[in-house]
């Protein structure tokens, strides 16, 4: 009898301690995650302590969601602190803009290229890269063999025509005194007219002779001047050679129009030949701004259209330009177009192959548009949460256009006046990747 007591007492004392084990150790819940699959899961809740309710957490028991959907349902408490916000899907009037990086360059037209018109070798250079440089100004200096053996042409051409002239000139002297004297003596009726005739005739032919001589030469110094001025030589070099009877084979390499040097391939000592460029001189009043544009922007990019750029290195200025050449082919390792366009620079502010930023202004359209932060990117597609229930979401995907920087335009997978979760998308997100790895 007193051994049967005594189990009884000790068996009242195990199930009493079991009992004040259990009351310490639970607690009352804060809040649930409810994550589900179709209308007819049914929703298990999961405990979850305080310190892991920043980002809500599938239960572990959720079913999964049919193929190609994914579901997410939130407590209010839930939806609360991750700051959940819906927007409505709509049709809004904003100016449809494309944002691309680009690069400055030199424009096109406004580039001259200097190369020597004869070979030589480069005795002086005047300018430094970068300077600026007006029309006329002397750039470098070359000594060709060529305008050598031109100017030594022309001098032996005309010493002999000189030799010439000046026998013709005696020659014409002693015809014209002949016929002079032949007048006097047919005037005096001494000499027949037959010898008057005579001697006039070579009178005119030698007159004849020392203007051909003179009209020689004075066309070996335009020939050669024609010569010389192609090979780079300055007009009235030809005349001072035969003047001074002295060559100077030198060419003069000028600037044919005002601007910057911005490439400079020559230096002191240097051969120089046609086919190699010496100078590039841009004039920088007007600039080319070059950019690509990404395949699904083609159709909304056109010549003419109005740009906004700016740059980091400016970062208190805005430039305006308009679009003035769009590609025809697209570049088939990048899929993109390339464009361009032209602005003002009038006071130098853009340097070739400064970094911009560009804003294309497309037009004003009326677009069914969601604000951009309810778009998130996953793999190859975009998609937003839509809300199709009170604390229920549907990740669905959906293609996007153009964005104005605070809106996105939709192209297909919402409808006007669903709403899309616009703040908290990533807890969302977070949810239903646990939700695909069954956790």
């Amino acid at each position: 009898m007193m051994i049967q007591s005594c189990r009884l007492w000790f068996f009242y004392l195990f199930v009493l301690s079991l009992l004040a084990g259990c009351s310490q150790n639970l607690k009352t819940p804060k809040f649930f995650l409810l994550a589900s699959a179709s209308k007819d899961t049914q929703i298990k809740s999961q405990q979850i302590s305080e310190q892991d309710a920043k980002i809500p957490e599938v239960p572990a028991e959720a079913a999964k969601p049919p193929q190609g959907s994914t579901y997410v349902s939130l407590t209010p408490q839930q939806e609360q602190q991750i700051g959940l916000k819906v927007e409505a899907v709509q049709f809004k009037p904003f100016p449809v803009t494309i944002q691309l990086t680009g690069r400055v360059q030199a424009a096109a037209d406004l580039l001259t290229h200097i190369a020597p018109p004869v070979p030589g070798r480069v005795t002086t250079v005047f300018v430094k890269l970068g300077q600026r440089v007006t029309r006329g100004q002397t750039l470098a200096l070359i000594k060709s063999d060529t305008v050598g053996q031109l100017q030594s042409d022309l001098l032996q051409a005309t010493l002999q025509t000189k030799a010439d002239i000046k026998q013709a000139q005696v020659q014409l002297n002693f015809s014209k005194a002949a016929y002079q004297r032949e007048q006097k003596l047919f005037n005096d009726r001494i000499s027949a007219k037959a010898d008057l005739e005579t001697a006039r005739t070579q009178y005119e032919k030698d007159k004849a002779n020392l203007q051909a001589l003179y009209s020689k030469f004075q066309s070996a110094i335009t020939v050669a001047e024609e010569r010389l001025s192609l090979s780079g030589v300055s007009v009235g070099v030809a005349d001072q050679v035969v003047r001074t009877g002295e060559i100077y084979p030198y060419v003069i390499v000028k600037a044919a129009a005002d601007g910057i040097v911005i490439s400079r391939t020559i230096n002191t000592g240097e051969l120089a030949d046609p086919s190699k460029e010496l100078f590039t001189i841009a004039d920088l009043t007007r600039v080319g701004l070059v950019a690509d544009t990404y395949e699904k922007d083609v159709n909304n990019v056109r010549i003419g259209q109005p740009v906004v750029l700016t740059f980091d290195s400016l970062p208190n200025k805005t430039f305006s330009g308009r679009i003035s050449y769009v590609a025809n082919v697209l570049d088939p390792q990048t899929r993109t177009l390339t464009i361009r366009a032209d602005v003002p620079n009038p006071d130098l502010n853009l340097k070739p192959d400064m970094f911009a930023r560009f804003k294309i202004l497309v037009e004003n359209r009326s677009l069914l548009s969601v604000p951009k932060s309810a778009i998130q990117r996953k793999g190859d597609y975009n998609f937003a949460y839509v809300k199709v229930q009170e604390h229920r979401y549907e990740e669905r995907r959906v293609e996007v256009g153009v964005d104005n920087g605070e809106s996105i335009q939709v192209i297909n997978g919402l409808k006007p006046g669903e709403n899309v979760v616009s703040q908290g998308t990533l807890a969302l997100q977070g949810a239903a990747l646990k939700l695909s790895d069954g956790g």
